[in-house]
């Protein structure tokens, strides 16, 4: 349980650090190791210094304690307590001066009993307090006390076989001088941490500008943008990343540009094969009209001429038999040229065309088809017209061909500068990510080649018994003349 706490605790730490840009990772650490350094050799310097001034200070209090001690010793041997009241004031006033490095809280002289025979005293000093501390320091030991109003090292020094001088120096000298460098030392610490500050945004900046330029050059790669190339700033390990890559930049932009003549050639391939297809169906359905159907007519009108003139009731039902037969083939024949070629897309235009046609698909499959259009108040281009009928009567017969449908729909939509071409129906469906095989994927490829010889796109929809929607998108230039898009057929 420790160890899930300690690995999500963890986790939620890296998250957050993780998020936080490489600038202020760097900023961060700088400032966490001048802190962290700064703090510590605060603690060092000040114990250091605590230490070296207490041992001072206890040397200086040996010195001046052996001093009083051998000037009073001589007053005490008169027992003249009035004069070593005096004397040991003037000492105490003496050595708690500004000229010297100390400050004499008490000088008191006690004796065996720890009695106070003659005492003085700083006016802060608490006299109370004092009485009250124990003597406990035997004759030429230093120790530490605390009372009230601060610190205090106090020394005892023997004057004879019956008294014993106490003598107490303040500590505040030491508590102000380690005070005032530690102000020193965090005052440095501030400005090492201002220059700190200094020094690693100019360091992020260094490393982070080169990392955001190839940032937003791959941004732009992304979008296609394969001129992207960035400065190389050093021969370090980022320019070397800088220089790998101008390389890769180099190598996509090549490529993207021989992919695009081959797609360019593709285009020009694909336009003409289209092309030579729409002439060769106009020429075919030319043929037929002029040649076959009119022979056809001509060998209808004969034989209703012979089947008049027939006087044998057998003959007459022969003749007749076959000129039924040459009638439906006529139509055959006008139906093959019509779908070849519909005569009606070039002299009404696109939804006669599209009417006309889904008419006689309905009758043919027994499929209903719902057909709509809005937006086309004016006709296309005649290549476009072409084109979408094309891909109207492909989608259409893929429908009738594999879909098994009841029921389809047609859309046509002309809005914001597209053209939109919606075929839906209810049929069998298939997995669009599957790659459909045989006449579907030819279908289904032909319309998409087409879509794209205009600069539009084909999407498909479809699942498994929901039927299929397939959505053409086909892109309006308003300065496109109907010329240009003739000849991007």
């Amino acid at each position: 349980m420790n160890r899930l706490s300690e690995s999500r605790l963890f986790q939620r730490f890296w998250d957050i650090a993780g998020a936080a840009s490489i600038r202020i990772k760097v900023l961060g650490i700088v400032l966490g190791v001048i802190f962290l350094l700064g703090f510590f050799i605060t603690l060092q310097l000040r114990g250091a210094l605590w230490s070296t001034l207490e041992h001072e200070l206890v040397h200086q209090g040996d010195a001046i304690a052996l001093t009083v001690a051998q000037q009073t010793a001589l007053m005490a041997r008169s027992d003249n307590r009035e004069l070593m009241a005096h004397l040991i004031e003037e000492y105490r006033l003496h050595y708690s001066d500004a000229n010297h490095n100390t400050i004499v809280d008490y000088i008191v002289i006690v004796d065996n009993a720890g009695n106070t025979v003659v005492e003085t005293y700083a006016p802060y000093v608490d006299a109370q307090a004092l009485a009250e501390s124990p003597y406990h320091a035997s004759p030429g030991q230093v120790i530490q006390l605390t009372f009230p109003w601060g610190g205090v090292l106090e020394h005892a020094t023997p004057l004879n076989n019956e008294l014993v001088l106490r003598l107490g120096l303040s500590e505040q000298n030491i508590l102000n001088t380690v005070n005032t460098v530690t102000i020193q030392i965090v005052s440095i610490t501030l400005v090492m941490v201002g220059i700190g500050l200094v020094a690693a945004f100019f360091l992020t900046w260094i490393l982070t500008k080169p990392i955001l330029s190839l940032v937003d050059a791959t941004k732009a790669v992304a979008a296609g943008d394969f001129s992207q190339r960035v400065p190389r700033w050093a021969n370090d390990e980022i320019g070397e990343l800088a220089s790998a890559f101008n390389v890769m930049t180099s190598a996509l932009e090549q490529a993207d540009r021989e992919r695009g003549e081959r797609e360019a050639l593709r285009e020009k391939y694909i336009r003409g094969v289209i092309q030579a297809q729409e002439e060769e169906r106009k020429r075919i359905a030319r043929e037929l009209h002029d040649s076959t159907s009119q022979s056809l007519t001509s060998l209808l009108v004969g034989l209703t001429a012979l089947e008049n003139s027939s006087e044998s009731p057998a003959q007459t039902a022969q003749i007749k038999d076959i000129r039924q037969v040459v009638s439906a083939t006529l139509e055959e024949v006008h139906s093959l040229a019509w779908q070849l070629r519909p005569s009606v897309l070039d002299d009404h235009g696109l939804l006669e065309a599209l009417h006309r046609y889904i008419s006689d698909y309905q009758r043919r499959h027994n499929i209903q088809v719902d057909f709509v259009e809005h937006g086309l108040d004016e006709r296309l281009p005649l290549a476009l017209e072409t084109g979408i009928y094309r891909m109207v009567q492909e989608g259409l017969t893929n429908i009738a061909r594999h879909a098994k449908a009841q029921n389809a729909s047609v859309l046509i939509e002309r809005r914001n500068g597209k053209l939109r071409v919606i075929i839906e129906d209810d049929g069998r469906g298939f997995d669009p990510s599957v790659v459909p095989t045989g006449e579907h994927n030819l279908g289904l490829q032909g319309i998409r080649e087409r879509a794209q010889l205009f600069g539009g796109k084909l999407t498909i929809e479809s699942a498994p018994g929901q039927g299929a929607s397939l959505f053409i998108e086909i892109p309006l230039e308003a300065d496109m003349e109907p010329m240009q898009l003739e000849q991007g057929l």
